[in-house]
């Protein structure tokens, strides 16, 4: 047997084998009635074809997995099956399902030396995957490779224009990069053999050509697909809903309660001197680590009223230190549940200053988080799956729930919310039906039974609610969808002079978007705003 073919099949029936595996981990399959009800499903969508039942777990999965591998179709149907059962699963399983196909399409070839070179992270690699496929295709999270990235992108159908599949045009943009330097041989030669073996060498849009024109790419500078200036693995909206990926500094600062006990204080003054610690964290397009912002921490807590004094004081030292930069600033802050209404970028950049210079004027884009959902670890795989839900199906019109309390008593109306957003799987977003500010506590209460059941979007005015604010939040949604609202919300707020103190009429400058997005949040190891959040310093 050939070297390459004997490599292939060890690959495969490890695959298999991996497969099985995950299966065998769930104890949602391993119980009777959830395989009896995976078995249903699979059964269904292989188009009735039976599966044999046999004494244990095991070895029905070591039979659908059988059955399954002999269709082309086969285990993506089984993943689909086991993600309506057992969906904490699905992002175990596609990975191997992915590798699987690859091996199918590049047979008889030994990949080991090529998965060896790609077995790294670049900062870059997302927005390299966003140009070979103009913006088509977005990574998702358990990609966090190179060779993932061509596992994944293997199985898509060519662009338009293109000859080679998605996965081959990677690997010429990677074998561009400085990281790869040494690896280039293995990278062409790779491509070098599939298109003479499909002739796919100097047909158009074949091998020569992008191998052309990526060399022509190279020499200019704006095009640089290296990972230099241009490149960026961190995309924004900025600049619009569909804007291009950017390099970015993105700034994290964390606002925590100060939970050390007020000596000789009443529990009334103790409520009313909080403290607050004031930290940060910086991420760099070129860099996956999460640095100190050492230089502009506040070394002692800070009373309410002093946070933005402070937050102006680490902006300024933070400032400073990027002098020789050229990269716009993101600002993210993660707040405490108390904190969330508060105006942060209406925040004044320097209070000495006898006129209104709000951060929003120098930092256009400003995300607000909840510090109290990151610190929520049993709510994540909820809020993981409503968030995949919603990238299935993002125009889905019932992914937003308006909350009434129509005169109800506060915990009455929360029972009656929690009962019908638990109801409502597709619910990513609620509009709050008021502030969640001190006192309010059906405000308040809805956050929370927002974070407990996993919805990462919250949508309120800061002052109060109204007909026109509901209406302004309808057009935004209407114009953009939801993947919009944070663009459009910027956008009426730099349109607006007037500040968020209580006098401004137009309801813009009083809307809030908290949007937590759980795979930029929770994902890339160390890296990860979450290492911060919880407390890894």
């Amino acid at each position: 047997m050939p070297q390459g073919l004997a490599v292939q099949t060890e690959q495969h029936r490890r695959i298999l084998r991996e497969v099985v595996g995950v299966l065998a981990e769930s104890s949602a399959l391993t119980d009777t009635r959830g395989r009896h009800q995976w078995r249903r499903e699979l059964t269904q969508l292989l188009g009735g074809q039976s599966l044999a039942e046999f004494p244990t777990a095991q070895q029905e999965f070591v039979e659908a997995v059988r059955v399954c591998e002999q269709r082309a179709d086969g285990l993506s149907l089984l993943v689909e099956a086991t993600s309506l059962v057992a969906p904490a699963l699905e992002h175990r399983l596609a990975p191997l399902v992915e590798e699987f196909h690859a091996l199918r399409l590049y047979e008889c070839r030994d990949w080991t030396a090529l998965r060896a070179a790609l077995l790294v992270g670049l900062t870059e690699l997302d927005a390299t995957v966003a140009r070979v496929t103009g913006g088509r295709v977005r990574l998702p999270p358990y990609c966090t490779t190179a060779w993932q990235a061509f596992l994944h992108l293997s199985g898509r159908a060519a662009m338009p224009g293109v000859a080679l599949s998605p996965g081959m045009v990677l690997l010429e943009h990677l074998a561009l990069h400085t990281d790869l330097a040494s690896h280039v041989g293995e990278l062409h030669g790779w491509n070098d053999h599939f298109a003479e073996l499909w002739d796919l060498v100097d047909v158009a849009g074949g091998l020569n050509e992008v191998r052309a024109a990526l060399g022509d790419r190279r020499s200019a500078p704006e095009e640089d697909d290296t990972g230099g200036p241009e490149a960026s693995s961190s995309p924004s909206v900025t600049d619009g809903p569909d804007a291009s990926a950017r390099p970015v500094i993105r700034l994290y600062i964390k606002l925590v309660p100060d939970l050390t006990p007020v000596q000789g204080a009443g529990r009334r003054q103790a409520r009313k001197g909080r403290r607050y610690w004031v930290s940060a964290r910086v991420k760099y397009a070129e860099s996956p680590e999460l640095h100190h912002a050492k230089e502009g921490e506040a070394q002692q807590a800070v009373s309410r009223a002093q946070v933005p004094a402070a937050v102006a004081r680490l902006l300024t030292r933070m400032s400073s230190l990027w002098h020789s930069r050229a990269e716009e600033v993101v600002l993210e802050f993660f707040l405490p549940t108390e904190l969330l209404n508060e105006p942060v970028e209406w925040w004044d950049r320097d209070p000495s200053l006898a006129y209104p210079n709000p951060l929003f004027s120098k930092y256009p884009e400003i995300v607000l988080h909840s510090l109290e959902r990151l610190h929520r670890r049993d709510a994540y795989q909820v809020w993981r799956l409503r968030w995949a839900r919603w990238k299935g199906a993002p125009g889905n019109e019932d992914a937003i729930h308006w909350c009434e309390q129509a005169g109800r008593a506060v915990n009455d109306h929360l029972e009656r919310l929690d009962a019908a957003i638990g109801a409502k799987k597709d619910v990513v977003a609620m509009v709050l039906s008021e502030p969640p500010a001190t006192g309010n506590g059906a405000g308040l209460g809805e956050v929370r039974v927002g974070i407990d059941l996993g919805i990462p979007v919250f949508i309120h005015h800061r002052d109060a609610t109204s007909v026109q604010f509901h209406g302004m939040v309808r057009d935004g949604l209407a114009e953009g969808g939801l993947a919009g609202l944070p663009f459009y919300t910027r956008q009426w707020k730099s349109d607006s002079t007037a500040r968020a103190d209580g006098s401004a009429r137009d309801p813009a400058q009083h809307l809030c978007v908290v949007w937590d997005d759980p795979e930029q949040l929770l994902d890339g190891g160390a890296g990860a705003p979450v290492a911060f959040i919880g407390g890894i310093e």
